[in-house]
């Protein structure tokens, strides 16, 4: 009897570890290690830069209620800043600052600002630019301890976050399948992805806040 409490308290304490990583990174909890999807090839830093709209994202908490969301990375002060605001049904906005790593320039580490800073690695795995780009992040649920015998819920489950960005508050549809087409392919799931309205709003300058 004792054993089996055991594995009930481990099991247990596994699971709970999982939801409180979703829980902490606002991320979506799946089944399975992290797939291992190409990332932009020949990534441009450069051209990434500007602003996007989201138009479809997986479960962010930060982002509850949030309407026509917009995302500006931009150069300031010798660093790459990127506000992720809504202005509807009044403005809100959050503040990281993005690396680009020279050797896999597609890998944005971003550390956000303010009382709670957090940090996390997005990977860019399609983009043209000018329309559409596709960023991903995906981090594996390790063993709650490091206690001999767990090892085995390494690669269990995984949590990840996904959105589609656009240059306007649409994305044709043509673009869209293509994009569907390519998370498919390589093993991403969609089916947890969410319209973001972009209807009825207005174009706001980016204004950091205070």
């Amino acid at each position: 009897m004792a054993g089996h409490r055991n594995c009930h308290f481990v099991t247990g304490a596994a699971i709970f570890y999982a939801f409180l990583v979703c829980y902490v990174h606002a991320q979506t909890l799946l089944l399975g290690a992290c797939p291992s999807p190409p990332m932009q090839s020949n990534f441009s830093a450069q051209d990434f830069l500007g602003r996007w709209y989201e138009v479809e994202r997986t479960f962010v908490m930060a982002e509850i209620g949030w309407r026509c969301i917009s995302v500006d990375y931009r150069e300031e002060s010798g660093r790459i800043r990127v506000e992720t605001a809504s202005a509807i049904p009044f403005r809100r906005s959050m503040t990281a600052v993005a690396t680009f790593t020279p050797n896999s320039p597609a890998r944005i580490i971003l550390r956000g600002e303010g009382s709670l800073p957090t940090q996390s690695t997005n990977y860019v795995l399609m983009s043209d630019y000018e329309n559409y780009a596709v960023v991903w992040s995906c981090r594996n649920v390790d063993p709650p301890l490091p206690i001999s015998g767990l090892d085995f819920l390494r690669n269990l489950s995984h949590t990840e976050n996904l959105w589609i960005l656009s240059r306007k508050r649409t994305l044709d549809a043509d673009v869209r399948e293509k994009i569907y087409g390519f998370l498919d392919t390589n093993a991403i799931t969609r089916r947890t992805l969410r319209p973001v309205p972009q209807d009825n709003c207005q174009e706001t300058s980016s204004v950091t806040p205070s």
